[in-house]
């Protein structure tokens, strides 16, 4: 696997720095210079860098004085089982969602090892975007088993998915999730509005029912200029 670029490596740290409180609302953050030194690198990198958190919005720059630590637009809070447009309600951000593909195809090696299915088994696939007004925030990939009979007659532009299932007996009790901070590829930046290579969350979410068998695969990937994904841990 490719080592990760240094800038990134320093937006993740300085990100992590301001999130956890290590910088506090108002203070003002290290010069690039003071930087420069401190991680032993050239200003260019150190500059990418604090420009991705400039873009999110967790610093801001003002001229002759100095780049000062901001507050982010929107803390997602993941202890309750919710769809991410759930969880998004739940910050009073109401979204749109459009579907851009919804069919069943073969399931395939990657998918069907995650859903414990045989490669040949058809799953459900949907594509769909989610919008904050008119900006498009969320591209979900989802994968969904072939146990929820004329799925295709639901319009996932309207419908929660859990909901459905839930409408079938299918209760989703577990999500186990992964949660990465990567760069966008050409395909989803262009569905995000983005460039290819800005930074984003990928988070992959696999869904269980009631008796423990796995139902879900989600792949999504979340603009992250105005996210902080946030958790309590005791």
């Amino acid at each position: 696997m490719a080592k990760k670029a240094l800038y990134l490596q320093l937006w993740e740290k300085f990100r992590m720095q301001i999130l956890a409180g290590e910088y506090q609302y108002g203070e003002l953050f290290p010069t690039e210079r003071e930087l420069e030194i401190q991680y032993s690198c050239d200003r260019k990198t150190i500059r990418k860098a604090l420009n991705l958190l400039v873009e999110e919005s967790l610093l801001v720059r003002i001229t002759g004085k100095g780049t000062f630590v901001c507050k982010p637009d929107i803390r997602l809070s993941l202890e309750n089982l919710k769809s991410f447009s759930g969880l998004l309600r739940q910050e009073g951000v109401e979204t749109e969602k459009k579907v851009l593909f919804f069919k069943k195809v073969e399931a395939g090696y990657r998918v069907a090892k995650v859903l414990n299915i045989k490669k040949c088994d058809e799953v459900y696939k949907c594509v769909r975007v989610l919008y904050d007004k008119e900006n498009p925030i969320v591209l979900e990939t989802i994968y969904i088993c072939d146990i929820f009979p004329d799925l295709l007659k639901f319009d996932l532009n309207i419908y929660s998915l859990f909901e459905v299932m839930e409408s079938f007996g299918q209760f989703p009790t577990k999500v186990t999730e992964d949660i990465l901070a990567v760069e966008l590829p050409e395909t989803e930046a262009q569905y995000l509005n983005k460039k290819t290579g800005d930074p984003a969350y990928l988070i992959s979410d696999i869904t269980e029912n009631q008796e423990g068998k796995i139902i879900e695969y989600n792949r999504a990937y979340i603009a992250s200029e105005r996210f902080v994904l946030s958790t309590d841990l005791f």
